[in-house]
This record gives structure tokens, sequence and C-alpha cells, in this order.
């Protein structure tokens, strides 16, 4: 039989042991153990990541009131439960501990129903749950509407395939209405009141340091609210899965001070100073490239009233092209987004549509027309 070790078979016989088979089974097997430590080093590791408070778009660092509420909503509500699970955990491992049987040890005292016992465990959880239920009833209700008698701006947000929209019926306070795109300018310390509209399927708009997530339903105009307390830029998206380019559907909150969001809304809309190779690309925009039936520019004196895509009146202004993709609106990056858009942005519809665009996505402009027409976009401050 060699020098197999053997063991003994339920049935009469003995079968050869396989060392490596046993070895993989042993609870004390080095490898498995060290497996299990780096998978568990690994999960802590994205834990502390996603908890950063000063990542773009943690729930964890606010900058408005509505955040601020709901964080501490949750807070509360996690620790109230983290220390509800301690404490139930440990008296139930006491009891096994203290309670275990010993060798020699008979059966213990059966007790049949405790009644003070019985009041304790069902008062205490009662109390743990209408308490912070109650609480977060009419925390919810606090952050439904902005506080009575405040200053509010009111803003339309429309959810488009894969791009939003923002319109303000009343952007200055002298009844001026203004449509832009991907970028919310706001001024600080102020309350947005917000219509949440669809114009196709169901998105869910979200910007986390502000305020918490709000579907976006086709047929249907919800509401909510924000409030920034700092100047700065603040990232938001889509939250419901809503097709191709839903992970591209991003935004961004241009929070400005009281000043600074005046000079825009009062300078929007001024017509562009158009010279040079800039007049073949205004060319190439209002004939051939066939953009004015799909984008809006205000001022233009081509009148171009296009609404399929997004309103380009102060593109060269913003700080994010394609929805939020690219950082910054300057030459290169417009060359890289007209080039071919499905490279930055899969599912868009502006190749598709646009004459200028071949059937692979490519655009069919020479290099110098292509230059005219970035000159031109360029002039859209």
């Amino acid at each position: 039989m060699g020098s197999l070790p053997f063991r003994r078979a339920a049935s009469s016989g003995l079968e050869p042991v396989d060392n490596q088979v046993e070895l993989n089974k042993s609870p004390n097997n080095p490898i498995r153990f060290k497996n299990l430590l780096l998978l568990g080093l690994t999960l802590g590791l994205f834990l502390l990541v996603a908890c950063a408070p000063d990542a773009r778009q943690s729930t964890f660092g606010t900058a408005g009131p509505v955040a601020e509420k709901q964080l501490l909503l949750f807070n509360v509500l996690l620790w109230v439960m983290v220390g509800t699970f301690v404490l139930v955990e440990g008296i139930l491992v006491y009891a096994i501990v203290r309670f275990r049987r010993r060798p020699g040890q008979g059966l213990p005292n059966q007790t049949h129903g405790n009644t003070p016992m019985e009041i304790i465990w069902t008062v205490i959880p009662t109390i743990l749950i209408l308490g912070p239920g109650v609480w977060s009833v009419l925390a919810l209700f606090e952050i439904d509407q902005p506080p009575i008698g405040a200053d509010t701006l009111e803003v339309t947000v429309v959810g488009h395939q894969w791009w939003w929209e923002f319109q303000y019926p009343d952007a200055d306070g002298s009844g001026k209405t203004i449509i832009t795109a991907n970028e919310l300018r706001i001024p600080v310390d102020r309350a947005i009141k917000l219509k949440l509209q669809s114009d196709d399927v169901i998105h869910s708009f979200w910007v986390p340091k502000l305020a918490g997530k709000v579907d976006v339903i086709p047929t249907r105009t919800n509401r909510m609210w924000l409030q920034a307390d700092e100047i700065g830029t603040f990232y938001g998206q889509c939250a419901e899965f809503c097709g191709t380019a839903h992970a591209q559907m991003k935004f961004r909150v241009e929070v400005l001070s009281a000043p600074d969001y005046s000079d825009w809304a009062e300078d929007f809309g001024t017509p562009p100073e158009v010279s040079g190779g800039a007049l073949r690309g205004q060319e190439i925009f209002m004939g051939e490239g066939g953009c004015l039936v799909c984008h809006t520019i205000e001022g233009e004196p081509g009148a171009s009233f296009g609404v399929i895509g997004p309103n380009l009146t102060g593109l060269a202004s913003r700080n994010s092209l394609g929805a939020g993709l690219l950082d910054d609106v300057n030459q290169e990056q417009l060359r890289i987004w007209l080039k071919n858009p499905n490279e930055t942005k899969p599912g868009n519809i502006m190749s598709k549509l646009a004459p200028i665009y071949d059937d692979s996505g490519n655009i069919k402009l020479g290099p110098a027309d292509l230059n005219s027409l970035i000159d031109y976009l360029m002039t859209l401050k």
C-alpha cells in the first residue's frame, strides 16, 4: 500500500487520505487565514474611502441646511441602531457564556413567563422605534419647504437623455427668463425652489452636498429645495438608471456671490461678437451644419431656437462640457467633443442627427472648418 496514510471508512476497509485535501479543510490553514485577512482589509479600505467627507459627491461633507438636516437624521438613526445592536448582541453573548451547560450539570430551573422582563423588552423597543420615527417625520416636513418668508429663487429642472436643462422664469427679479444647460448657477445663502420635470424617461436629481435625491418623472412635477452656504462648485448627477449614458448624465451647481450672480443674469443672452474665422464657423452652425435645428443661442442675429439639444447661450463661460464630462470649455476640449462625441459620451444623439457627422460618428468637416466652428463657439460668452 506504499506510504499513503489511511483512515477507517464507515464501511469495512480502509481508504487513503489525501493530505492536500485534509490541509485545505483544516481551520488552521494559514493560506485561508491570509486570504480572509486580505479580503477584510480590502473591504475596510473601500469603506474608509467611500466615507471621505471631502470627496466630490460625499454626503458626509455638507454645505447647506437641507443636507445638514439629512446628515443629522442619518447619524442619529445610525447610532441608535448601532447602540441597540451592541446592547442586544452583548446580552446574547453574555447569556451564552454565563449560562452555558457545564459537565455534570443538570437541567436549570424552568421559568414560564416573567412579567417585569416582558414589560421592559416591550417598552424599550417601542420607545426606540417611536422616538426616532416621530422625529424623522417632523424632520422630513421641516426640509420639505424653505423657511417661511425666505427670499427664494425658482428654477425648473428638466431631465433629458442625457443632459439637464435649467429654466429660470425670473432670474434677476425683473422677469428675465434664462434657459441654460448642465450648470445650475445660484446665489449663495439663498433658498432655491426646484420644479423637477422629465422630457422622456425617469431620472433622479441629486446633489449630495446640498440636498437628497428626488425622482424626475415624466408627466409629473416633483419639487424640492436646496441652499448653498458657501461659494464653490458642487457636483450632481442622475441617480436613476435612464439608458445608455446614464452614468454620464452629470451636472454642476455653481454657487456665486450675490453680485456675481446678478452680473451673470444681467449679461446672459448678450449677442456674441463674431469676426475673423469665427464668421465661417457661424455659417456652418446656422447653415450646412444644421446645429440651429437642435440648439438655441439667445441674442444671435441668425435666430437659433432649437430645443432638442442643450441651450448653448453662454457656452464659453461654462466650467464643463458634455454634461460635466469634460472640465472647462476651451478650444482643445471642444475639439475632443466635436470630432467624435461618442468617444466621450456613448449614446448621444448629436452624432446621429447632425448632418456634419458620418455613420461612424466622426465629424465630416475639414480641419479649417472645424477650427472655424470652434472659434465661433468660443464667442458664446
